[in-house]
C-alpha cells in the first residue's frame, strides 16, 4: 500500500512539474554587433524566424510581426529593430496559460531559441558582406 502511494506522489509531481510556468517577460532585447542596413537585418531576422516555423510578417519598417504555432499552442510577438539593437516583445497567446505575469515554461526557450538563430543570421550576413 505504501509504495502506491509513493508511486502515486511521484507521477502527480512529476505531472504537474510538466505543467509549470515561469515569469513572462515581456521583451527581450540584445545588441546588434554589426554594420548592417535595414533591409539586411529585415532578411537575417525573417530568414531566422522562418527557419524555426516561425510566420514572419513585416508590418512597418523596423517591425515584424513573428507567430509561432505548435501543437495547440499558439504565441504571437513583435520583433523591433534598428542599427543597435532588436527586440521580442510579447503580444499575445493562446493555450499558454498566460495570467498574472506568467506563461507556460516552453515560452522563453522558443524565445531564447529564436534570439540565438537571430544572432547567427546576422553574423552570417555581415560575414557575407565583408568576403565580397
Amino acid at each position: 500500500m505504501l509504495h502506491r502511494k509513493i508511486i502515486a506522489a511521484v507521477l502527480l509531481t512529476i505531472s504537474l512539474g510538466a505543467c509549470t510556468s515561469t515569469y513572462l517577460q515581456q521583451s527581450y532585447t540584445d545588441p546588434i554587433a554589426y554594420n548592417l542596413t535595414q533591409p539586411q537585418l529585415q532578411q537575417a531576422i525573417m530568414e531566422a524566424g522562418i527557419s524555426r516555423g516561425w510566420i514572419m510578417t513585416p508590418v512597418n519598417p523596423g517591425e515584424i510581426n513573428a507567430e509561432l504555432n505548435i501543437r495547440a499552442h499558439k504565441v504571437i510577438t513583435l520583433v523591433k529593430y534598428d542599427a543597435t539593437s532588436f527586440s521580442i516583445n510579447y503580444v499575445d497567446s493562446v493555450n499558454m496559460n498566460a495570467k498574472n505575469g506568467k506563461i507556460h515554461r516552453q515560452y522563453a526557450n522558443w524565445i531564447n531559441n529564436l534570439r540565438q538563430d537571430i544572432k547567427v543570421k546576422m553574423n552570417l550576413v555581415s560575414y557575407q558582406n565583408a568576403t565580397k
